[in-house]
This record gives structure tokens, C-alpha cells and sequence, in this order.
């Protein structure tokens, strides 16, 4: 067998076995799918050549080389679809795209299976010699469009990703590109100008290829196989010590004189032999799980149990060093820092727990510090800038600025990880979480400790610092009860795969995996409606987000609502219909004018509005009802909701519009509102300079209602909100998101 031949077949399996891992990982994400069937139309080009270069039948070289042509069809047609959804396995092809781009391969696949593209072969020392026909300059520049589409595609991907997604995006550019280049010249160009010798080249350039996916899979996380890969790993070496061990034990050892022992007592020992591999194969299973899992998931951690840990030590401690010191601990533990610090600003001076952060130079300076501003900063994240060159000299993997409502206290200041992995989302998302919590104790340590400092000569401020740390304390405890109901909230209603139920949902409701019965249907429109519903949740919690950065900006459109209240209340049809609930409009009696207002907020005012009164409306044994009406108003327009159900307690009336606020008979009707809709409808209408208001008894149902002018959203409001919006685009274009 010749060295060029065992290139082929392990460049083939390698190829294999990475598409296999890949799909089994999750066979239902059309991410993976795909990229399986990319590297199995590049296993199927490996394999064609593999019988064209070693084959001495002319009719097998012949069939093996149209092979070749047909599968680097494939290749080009499943790299670009793969580039459209990668990193974001989300994004929807419209369908008419998808034909367009399949319209010339299947036309070229049907050119390539005659002379037209190749015409004939020999077989030389080197393999296979082509001959090709007169449509093979279109299999070139069909060929060349598609690569070069995709390789457009990858890179707009690696502009706009960052941090992890963005190391997975270069590497599987660089193998795509290195590769597709080497073939090309190799197997495409040479070919044209009668040169066919150097073609054995390309199956080995995919080499490269399957390195730098394996690597961004191992290292980064591609696809995410870590599972797959070390169960795999738990079996084969588990089976693999069984083998040798059972096969030692039952041929060396019993070997020499079990021939000599009678036929019942050989049956004897083998049984006993089998019965020894059957209680052994556990105990080695899980010894070998465990030392893949340090392998694997030597970094993981659980997130949950991280937070009420930090919060444990926050609650019992309120000395600056011991509360810093033991935060730092726990996050280095759990997370595995190689090296942490919290900096606190005094009136006077800077606390450093540990002063880990230094270089030749020196420790950071106030000044260095001031340079990474007041929000959280991962250096991954970050192109080349001053802020990423002083985060490099002190080895900074992530600033978060410690900072309460009232005051900046200082930086946590986080190394990197002692396994060399980057920090990821859920990493973010935890350390957001406790640096929030961290930023009110250290408020309470420090001010703590500045009465320590002062005790002796400032003894009234002592009795006011420990009223107002008592006052902080309590504030503490209810921050913390929030957190855990948000938390709790965010488990049940933000882990929901919310893009994909939609997009399925979609495909479904649209008849792409056929004709749904009248019952199917309705079952998909009930699983569009709850998706919808869910993405109003999210749209809610951003908004409101956004409010607190001084983010929120109206945006000025000519709106028809004598259209938009009834799309939005056509979307509401079917929930109405499962919480038997009657939902009827009341048209305006005189067309509305076109007014200029932010349309998409203002739809979320009335879905919020409307959805609240089918919620908590009468149960559905009586049914419900629910009346929206629509009126011109002089100079307004007014909306009106009116509802037959719980009503609002008089006694909490006043605090209805408060954020995260909810009635006590809600939270019984809805355990998982989140008390955000109506705080977000208040604010809207009213920088809209309209007037929000309401009536209700409890027991006996609520009106809800808006007025907004016909002039539109003042002047005023418009120009701030261009200034702000103008802010937010430059900060998304500076940080290329």
C-alpha cells in the first residue's frame, strides 16, 4: 500500500469521525446537520478519489472521477448554506434563496455524470488524468462563486462575533479557506492547463481542515462535543482494558493447562472468567468517566450553587477584608482563577485585597484603573486599544466595575483560567450577577470600615454609619430575595428554546412537513402564540434594561392605529380562545389620523394591556369577557381595556405602575409575571406625552387606558431621543455588535 493511499483513507476517517461526532451531538440542530453533510460531501470527494488515483479499471477511474466532480458540487452548495448559519445556527434562509442557490448544482451535477465536464481519463503513474469537456469552465466558475460567497459569509460572521464565537469563526475560516485553496489549485486550476499530477495533493491539504475544527472543538467549544467525545472515550478505554485484561487472564494464564482439565471444569473457569468481566466492567466505566470528566469539564462548575454561596458570605460578613478575601476565594475555586482582586475606593486610599495585579512597573495605579472604565470589560472582546495593551500588561482577563445606585466603589479585577479555556456566556452571566451583589456589601464594608478607621474621634458618625448599614443590611436581604425570584423566574421562562419552538412552529403552521389536520393546526398556532408571548417577556425585560442605562429612545413613525390595534389583537385571538375568554373591539366611530409615534413600543403598550385583562380576567368556568375600544377624542386618541376579572385591591393601588411591583391576587392568578408590562406601558405613553390611568375594584374588574395627541411624540422627546439613539448605534458600531 502506498504512502499516498494511506494519506487518502486516514484523511477519509478522520473526516468520517468528525462528522459523526458532530451529528450525534445533536441530531435535530440544523447547525450540525449541516456541517455533517458538508464533511460527508467531502468524505464523498476523499473516497472518489481514492478509486480514480488507485484503480487500474478505466470504467471504475472513469465513474470514481465524475464522482469527484459531482461531490465537490455538494461541497460548494452544503459550505455556503453552512456559512449562512454559522455562528447563527438561528437565522432563517428565506425560501427562494435556498432554490436559487440549488438551481445550478443540480443543474451541474446532471452535467457532470457525462463528457461534458470530463471527457475522458488514463491512468498514470500519479493516478488518475484527466481530460476535460467543454462545460468544465462552468463547474470552475460556479466553483469559484460559491466558495467565494461563502468565504464572504465566514468573514461578515468573524467582523460581527466576539469572544468564543469569534475564535470558532476564524478557525473554521483558515481550514476552509487554506484547504479550498490547495484543492482548487491542485485538482481545479492544474487541471485546466493539462496538469493533473500534483491532484493527490488535495485529499491531504483537509487535513488542516479537520486540525483547526478538532482544535476550535476541543478549545473552544465548537458545537459543543465535549459530551459525546468523553463518553466515547469512558467506553473505548473501558472496553479496551477489559479486552486485554480478559484476553491475558483467559489465554495466557489458563492457556497452558486448562487443555488438560476435563470439559465441565474448562466451562467452569470461563464462566467464573465471565462473571469477573461483568462486575468489573462498572467499577472501570466509572474510573475512566471520572478521568474524562477532568478532562472534558475541568472547568464546570454549577452556576446556582457559585451565587448562593457569594451571597452566604455577603449575609455574614461585613469586613472589608474578610468579605473580599472570601469572595475571591469561592470565585477562584469554583471557577479555577489563576488569580483574582478586589480594589476599593476609599475617601483616601485604595484597599487591595491581595495586589496580585502587578509587573515590572509595579502595581496598577489609580490612573491605570481609570482607563477601564465603569463597565464590565473582557479582554477577549476587545480590538486593539490602550484598554486591551494595560489589561495585557497586568494578565486581566475580565474588569467588572463594582458600582450601587448611589456610588462607584471600585473593580473586581479577574485573571485567566487555570485551564486555559476563555471565559463564556454563562461565565458573564454569573460573574454580572455577583458583581451586583458584591458592589452593595462592599458599599456597607467600606463605609464599615472608614468607621473603623475614625471611631475614636468621629463617635456620632459611628451611631449614623451603623443606622445607615442596618438601613443597607436590610436593603441587602431584599436585593437578595428578588435575585432569587428572578433567578427562579429567568430558569423557568429564559431557558425555553424559544427561537427554535418558533421557527419549527413556523415551518409547521406553513405546511413544510406537509398538510396539518384542522387539530394540528391549532395545536401549532397554540405553540406560535405561547413563543410570541414569551418573546413580549423578553422584549419587556429589555426595554426596561435599557430605561435603567438611560438607553431608551423613541424612535418617530407615521402610524396607522385603525390597523394596529387589531393586528395586535388578531395575535391574541387564539390565547383568548384557550382561556375561554370573549376578547371583542369596538372600531372608532371616526377614523383615527395618522399619528407620529413609536410604532413597535406602542404595540407593546396594547399587547401588554390586552394580554394582562385575558389573564386576569373571570376563570373559565363562568368565562370571561374583554372589551377593547378605540375612540377619537378631540385632539387624542384614547384606548380603552375593560375586564370582568380580580380586579386591583385598593390598598396597593398606588404602587400598580411601580417596577416589579404586582398585586398579591395576581401573583396567586400568575405566578410567573414578572411585574415589568405595566411599568414599561407608563413609561412609554407618557414620554409619548400622553396620560395613562385606570379604574378598578377588586372582585369586579379593571378599565385600563391611554391617551395620546394627534400632533405626536413632542419635539423635545424626538430630539433626545435621536441623540440617544445616535449614542447607542456609535457604541454598537465601536464594539461591532
Amino acid at each position: 500500500m502506498s504512502i499516498r493511499l494511506v494519506v487518502y483513507i486516514f484523511t477519509f476517517v478522520m473526516i468520517f469521525i468528525t462528522g459523526i461526532f458532530v451529528l450525534l451531538n445533536n441530531n435535530k440542530n440544523r447547525l450540525n446537520q449541516t456541517f455533517f453533510a458538508f464533511v460527508m460531501s467531502v468524505d464523498l470527494w476523499v473516497l472518489s478519489l481514492i478509486f480514480a488515483d488507485n484503480s487500474s479499471s478505466l470504467e471504475i477511474v472513469m465513474f470514481a472521477s465524475r464522482a469527484a466532480y459531482v461531490s465537490a458540487i455538494l461541497m460548494s452548495l452544503f459550505n455556503l448554506y453552512l456559512s449562512f448559519i454559522f455562528p447563527n445556527k438561528h437565522f432563517r434562509i428565506k425560501k427562494l434563496a435556498l432554490i436559487l442557490i440549488s438551481i445550478p448544482s443540480i443543474l451541474l451535477i446532471a452535467f457532470a455524470g457525462t463528457s461534458l465536464v470530463v471527457q475522458s481519463v488514463s491512468i498514470k503513474d500519479y493516478g488518475a488524468d484527466v481530460v476535460t469537456g467543454p462545460v468544465y469552465i462552468l463547474f470552475f466558475i460556479y466553483l469559484v462563486i460559491y466558495l467565494g460567497m461563502a468565504m464572504y459569509n465566514y468573514t461578515m460572521s468573524f467582523r460581527k462575533s466576539k469572544g468564543a464565537v469569534k475564535l470558532q469563526v476564524q478557525f473554521l475560516l483558515i481550514g476552509i479557506l487554506i484547504s479550498a485553496v490547495i484543492a482548487a489549485i491542485t485538482n481545479l486550476v492544474l487541471v485546466v492547463m493539462g496538469f493533473s499530477s500534483l491532484g493527490y495533493l488535495g485529499p491531504p491539504s483537509l487535513l488542516l481542515f479537520i486540525g483547526l475544527t478538532a482544535f476550535a472543538i476541543v478549545k473552544h467549544k465548537l458545537f459543543d462535543i465535549r459530551a459525546v467525545v468523553a463518553r466515547s472515550v469512558t467506553y473505548v478505554l473501558t472496553i479496551g482494558v477489559i479486552a486485554i485484561l480478559y484476553s491475558l487472564i483467559a489465554f495466557q494464564l489458563t492457556g497452558r493447562f486448562v487443555d488438560s482439565l476435563s470439559h465441565g471444569w474448562r466451562d467452569a473457569i470461563y464462566v467464573v472468567l465471565t462473571v469477573i468481566l461483568a462486575f468489573t466492567f462498572s467499577p472501570l466505566r466509572r474510573f475512566f468517566e471520572r478521568i474524562s470528566n477532568r478532562i472534558f469539564y475541568r472547568d464546570r462548575y454549577d452556576s446556582q450553587e457559585l451565587v448562593n454561596e457569594i451571597g452566604r458570605i455577603l449575609a455574614s460578613e461585613i469586613d472589608l477584608d474578610k468579605v473580599s478575601s472570601r469572595v475571591l476565594h469561592e470565585l477562584s475555586k469554583q471557577i479555577k482563577i489563576d488569580k483574582a482582586e478586589i480594589i476599593v475606593f476609599g475617601e483616601n486610599q485604595l484597599f487591595y485585597e491581595n495586589n496580585v495585579f502587578k509587573n515590572g512597573g509595579g502595581q496598577i495605579s489609580p490612573e491605570e484603573l481609570s482607563k477601564l472604565g465603569r463597565i464590565i470589560v473582557v479582554r477577549d472582546d476587545i480590538q486593539t486599544s490602550d484598554k486591551k495593551e494595560l489589561m495585557q500588561k497586568y494578565g486581566i482577563s475580565i474588569s467588572l466595575a463594582l458600582r450601587t445606585s448611589e456610588k462607584f466603589i471600585g473593580y473586581m479585577l479577574l485573571g485567566e483560567k487555570k485551564s486555559g479555556d476563555i471565559y463564556n456566556d454563562q461565565d458573564l452571566a454569573v460573574l454580572k450577577i455577583i458583581a451586583n451583589e458584591v458592589s452593595v456589601a462592599m458599599a456597607n464594608a467600606l463605609s464599615y470600615k472608614e468607621i473603623q478607621l475614625f471611631s475614636e474621634t468621629l463617635a456620632e458618625k459611628v451611631r449614623q454609619r451603623t443606622a445607615q448599614l442596618r438601613h443597607a443590611n436590610d436593603q441587602l436581604k431584599e436585593l437578595d430575595k428578588a435575585k432569587d425570584e428572578f433567578i427562579s423566574m429567568a430558569s423557568h421562562q429564559l431557558r425555553t428554546p424559544l427561537t427554535t419552538v418558533k421557527g419549527y412552529a413556523s415551518m409547521l403552521q406553513e405546511g413544510d412537513f406537509g398538510k396539518l389536520t384542522k387539530e394540528q393546526m391549532k395545536i401549532v398556532e397554540q405553540t406560535l402564540d405561547g413563543s410570541n408571548r414569551m418573546a413580549r417577556l423578553i422584549d419587556d425585560l429589555l426595554n426596561v434594561s435599557r430605561m435603567d442605562a438611560n438607553r431608551f429612545f423613541l424612535e418617530g413613525n407615521q402610524v396607522d392605529l385603525n390597523k394596529l390595534v387589531p393586528e395586535e389583537l388578531e395575535q391574541l385571538k387564539s390565547f383568548a380562545e384557550s382561556k375561554k375568554v370573549e376578547l371583542t373591539y369596538a372600531a372608532p366611530k371616526q377614523k383615527i389620523p395618522i399619528i407620529q409615534i413609536d410604532e413597535n413600543k406602542t404595540r407593546q403598550v396594547v399587547m401588554n394591556l390586552v394580554d394582562n385583562a385575558l389573564h386576569y380576567s373571570a376563570p373559565p368556568a363562568g368565562g370571561g369577557h374583554v372589551k377593547v375600544s378605540l375612540v377619537l377624542n378631540g385632539d387624542f386618541v384614547e384606548f380603552w381595556v375593560a375586564d370582568d376579572g380580580i380586579g386591583v385591591p385598593a390598598a396597593v393601588q398606588k404602587k400598580l405602575f411601580t417596577k416589579m411591583f404586582r398585586a398579591p391576587n395576581a401573583q396567586g392568578v400568575r405566578p410567573d409575571g414578572t411585574g415589568l408590562g405595566l411599568y414599561l406601558v407608563k413609561r412609554v405613553v407618557e414620554q409619548q406625552g400622553g396620560e395613562i390611568w385606570f379604574e378598578s375594584k377588586e372582585g369586579k374588574g379593571s378599565t385600563f387606558g391611554f391617551k395620546l395627541p394627534l400632533s405626536g411624540i413632542p419635539k423635545q422627546v424626538l430630539e433626545e431621543s435621536k441623540k440617544i439613539g445616535a449614542k447607542v448605534a456609535a457604541s454598537h458600531a465601536k464594539s461591532g455588535t
